[in-house]
């Protein structure tokens, strides 16, 4: 009866037998922490996927026509769709065959197809093409940013920019290599460690590094402002904040990681970056455009694929105001149609032409001045 009151079932080992017949054992606590881990990966996989997906439409929508053709836009949408398809390729990971208890514990691949080979090569590919997109988008916004400094300060600084860009896109490069090599050989990775451990370091230097740069120099223009009398809630600091949150939360991360026992923490690091980037840019451009909506109307090449799908669009307010504009009675009783108020000059009554070549100036309550042609009078 003791030798049955200490017997815990949890605890117990499970029988498997080799493809010859040979017999193992495999604690279920083993089983177990396997079964936990595959599960915390994927829900972390999963939240990343979501987070990029809905990050990539909302730049996509908001982002005006005239800004499509930029680097750092390129560069932002290919590191959101390179980190989409790369967790779509470790989540297609964790459904393979690789991922089967007996698979796992026995170091037994011969049931394991071509395809699913393929699949984890082509994300450890797109892991390193990811990190070279954020390196270099990086690099591209620093020098913008420090675009007006001395010529013997700017050009040291790029040279120290492409050099901690380097240095852990070569750590990268050369733990590809070995990762591909060893999922190919159906091996261990173990002994590659000490290279994952590497290029997590230098990552998380060459963020802080880089935004450190970013941050200090947008500090300094924003004190400067504020010397000069600007204290509103500009671009420059939104892009400091977002600035602030690109270093701090993955550099947090990825030193948790060491302090901590939760793997999956490093695989956070490339998704905040990659997140944080292009939504700075959001901020900071709704943050520029909001002072200057009362003063000017957007025109149709300043619109952005959002203002295209939705229901009103600004041409309709035109229209609506030029027709209220040719209406005398409506210029003379103050009435408007549209979504807005709308006050005109009353045109003068004399039968002179105008000094300003046929032209008055239309004044729009809230939303903008322009000048609308004046309608030639009946004879």
């Amino acid at each position: 009866m003791s030798s049955e009151s200490e017997f815990d079932p949890f605890t117990q080992n499970v029988t498997f037998h080799a493809a010859d017949g040979t017999p193992f054992d495999v604690p279920v606590e083993a089983v177990d922490f396997f079964i936990q881990y595959c599960i915390r990966i994927c829900i972390n996989y999963g939240a990343q996927l979501g987070a990029s997906v809905v990050l990539l439409v909302i730049l996509l929508l908001l982002t005006r026509p005239e800004k499509r053709r930029s680097g750092v836009y390129i560069l932002n949408c290919s590191a959101l769709l390179l980190n989409i398809s790369m967790l779509f390729c470790q989540t297609l990971y964790f459904t393979s065959p690789f991922v089967r208890v007996y698979a796992y514990f026995g170091s037994d691949y011969s049931r394991v197809p071509q395809s699913t080979y393929a699949n984890s090569v082509l994300a450890v590919v797109l892991r390193t093409l990811l990190l070279i997109c954020i390196e270099i988008s990086l690099v591209l916004q620093v020098q913008v940013v420090c675009a007006n400094l001395r010529r013997r300060y700017r050009r040291p600084l790029l040279g120290l920019s492409i050099i901690i860009a380097l240095i852990p896109i070569g750590f990268r490069l050369g733990l590809m290599v070995e990762n591909c090599k060893a999922i190919t050989e159906a091996a261990s990775s173990a002994p590659l460690i000490w290279l994952q451990s590497a290029e997590n370091i230098t990552i998380t230097i060459s963020i802080c590094f880089f935004c450190a740069v970013f941050v200090a120099k947008l500090g300094f223009a924003i004190h400067q402002r504020r010397r000069l009398g600007v204290a509103d809630f500009g671009p420059m600091k939104v892009i400091f904040v977002m600035g602030c949150q690109t270093l701090v939360v993955p550099a947090l991360f990825s030193i948790l990681h060491y302090a901590v026992n939760v793997p999956e923490l490093s695989f956070n690091v490339l998704t905040l970056v990659t997140i944080s980037l292009p939504l700075s840019s959001l901020w900071a451009g709704v943050a520029l455009d909001h002072p200057s909506s009362t003063h000017t109307t957007s025109t149709s090449s300043r619109r952005n694929l959002w203002h295209f799908l939705s229901f009103s669009h600004p041409s309709d307010a035109t229209a609506s105001s030029a027709s209220t504009a040719t209406n005398p009675l409506a210029s003379k009783t103050g009435t408007a149609t549209g979504t807005g108020t709308t006050c005109y000059a009353d045109p003068p009554k004399s039968h002179h032409h105008d000094l300003e070549m046929g032209y008055n100036i239309a004044v729009e309550h809230d939303i903008a001045v322009r000048s609308v042609k004046r309608e030639k009078e009946a004879m």
